[in-house]
């Protein structure tokens, strides 16, 4: 190998982050944006199949308006922000238009578990039939809610994404985005909370035997959501998401029934 051969190789190895994965830049923000264009479908749906407005209707329209602009602005980050080191303007305004990405998301998320409360009512699952136990669920949902802001505003915010640990042919490394400063595990409990009472609602719900597809629904919509966040490696970065809108379409169907039957 030669010297000129060798100061590249070097530089790559002391600057991870900055090495071509290969691929076209298109790629990956094209895949975001196409998870944008599934859940304004989705959105746009709602609209007809919502009859009866609730507060668990509720929920379910503004965490997917909240799944847009998640995706939106990844996507958009990614198309037209790739000279965000070099562009202060620019990753100030990629990073204020990130911010609503992550407390509409972590402020929807809990309250989605109201929607999933009131589908397994009206599926006959028992011990949803209480109301009280819908008031604690509303209740303890607005409380981590809250909970989860309050943290995320004693934290050190949101810093771009430095993609230093993934391989360096992933597909992820055409991603410009941001992410915490310091990644908790508790950010991520509500959305575990959400999948689970999906598929474990939804279950209950088709051992009751009253509304099965909506019980048939809710556990595609959980199975979804776990599974796209389970898959491991730089893989995760893409169907995270995508499970999250699949999550979105199930409780979309469930919610034909539910809410335009109410």
């Amino acid at each position: 190998m030669t010297t000129t051969e060798a100061k590249p190789l070097l530089k790559a190895v002391e600057n991870p982050a900055d090495i071509d994965n290969g691929k076209n830049d298109l790629i990956a923000p094209t895949i975001y944006a196409l998870y944008t264009a599934a859940l304004i479908y989705i959105i746009y749906q709602l609209r007809d199949a919502i009859v009866a407005s609730t507060l668990g209707s509720f929920a379910l329209s503004f965490v997917t308006g909240a799944l847009i602009w998640d995706n939106l602005i990844i996507s958009i980050g990614s198309f037209f922000f790739k000279d965000i080191d070099t562009n202060p303007k620019k990753y100030q305004i990629l990073k204020w238009l990130s911010y609503p990405r992550f407390t509409f998301h972590a402020v929807g998320v809990p309250l989605q578990c109201i929607t999933v409360a009131e589908m397994g009512k009206f599926a006959g699952v028992g011990f949803l039939q209480s109301n009280i136990v819908q008031i604690g669920i509303m209740v303890a949902a607005v409380a981590l809610a809250i909970a989860d802001r309050v943290k995320f505003a004693k934290s050190p915010g949101i810093e771009q994404t430095i993609w230093d640990k993934p391989p360096f042919g992933a597909l992820e490394r055409d991603l410009v985005k941001f992410g915490y400063v310091e990644p908790d595990f508790a950010y991520v409990i509500p959305a575990i909370i959400l999948a689970l009472s999906n598929l474990l609602v939804g279950i209950a719900a088709l051992k009751a035997g009253a509304e099965p597809e909506v019980a048939k629904w809710m556990i595609f919509a959980g199975l979804s959501a776990l599974i796209g966040n389970a898959l491991p490696g730089n893989i995760n970065t893409f169907t995270g998401n995508l499970g999250e809108a699949g999550m979105q379409f199930g409780l979309l169907e469930a919610a034909r029934i539910v809410y335009g039957g109410m």
